[in-house]
């Protein structure tokens, strides 16, 4: 990746006052978190995401390229939860506060006991029930690994900050990168079984788990479990002073993470580009 093929510097071209935003933020004089989440690092995330899915294409998609896609969308969500679970074991001493709501999420992602099962467990039996497809196992790509690493060394950081500023960058993007999946295995079952949306029935249960804000799984009432996750993360750097979170810490770690997850996707695209 450089400055050149980077969407999050192609952003902060094209927007210069958020370039003047997070330069202001790394070096101290830009203070409100508030300010930088709002008008800053979410509209940015919907722009990059709005490319993404113009790259991916996935109305276009060949049944050769859809699984790729698959395959390496299934990776990040194997290691998700012990990920989390290693974020809140890090920050605890810190911000008892953020490793509770990065608990809370891992409990969601892990399957807690009694409730909704772990999620990649959720996925990869729906790809296999409606899709006769098999992720299970499945060695990632270069970059994927890439981006796996990428969580490990953050997960390890000595700096609770850092991680949470990386980790709302994981959670902010989680809603498109969802809606992007979600029609890529659409354009799959299309290809190869006839079937689409709500007659995939456990891709769609899966799907509404994650979007729909009256889901029986949603824990914080009127949002979805994405939604939910967003904004408990988001909290932590909109409200920084309160929790004593280190601001320009927290947006190098979420810079790290977003840099390193819409490279992801613009790899992933030129891959599937190559399969044509």
């Amino acid at each position: 990746m450089t400055p050149e093929n980077s969407l999050v510097q192609a952003y902060l071209k094209a927007h210069p006052e958020t370039q003047s935003a997070v330069n202001g933020t790394l070096l101290g004089k830009f203070t409100s978190g508030t300010a930088l989440v709002t008008a800053h690092l979410a509209p940015l995330v919907d722009w990059a995401y709005a490319r993404i899915a113009e790259m991916v294409g996935a109305a276009d998609l060949n049944e050769r390229q859809a699984r790729m896609y698959i395959e390496e969308l299934s990776v990040f969500a194997r290691y998700n939860a012990q990920f989390l679970k290693a974020a809140a074991t890090a920050v605890e001493g810190y911000c008892p506060e953020l490793a509770h709501e990065l608990r809370r999420n891992h409990l969601e992602e892990g399957g807690e006991r009694g409730k909704v099962p772990a999620h990649y467990v959720l996925y990869t039996n729906a790809l296999l029930s409606d899709l006769g497809l098999l992720v299970n196992g499945h060695g990632p790509a270069p970059e994927t690994e890439t981006l796996v690493n990428l969580h490990q060394w953050m997960v390890g950081s000595h700096m609770p900050s850092h991680i949470a500023g990386a980790y709302y960058a994981t959670e902010a993007v989680a809603i498109a990168e969802t809606e992007i999946l979600r029609d890529i295995t659409n354009r799959y079952g299309e290809l190869t079984t006839g079937r689409s949306g709500s007659e995939l029935k456990a891709l769609h249960y899966y799907y509404e788990l994650h979007l729909d804000d009256e889901h029986e799984a949603a824990q914080v009432s009127g949002m979805s479990v994405e939604a939910a996750h967003i904004e408990g993360l988001a909290r932590f750097i909109k409200e920084s002073e309160l929790f004593h979170i280190d601001l320009p810490q927290a947006l190098d770690g979420w810079l790290t993470i977003t840099e390193g997850m819409t490279h992801w996707w613009a790899q992933l695209a030129h891959r599937a580009s190559e399969m044509n």
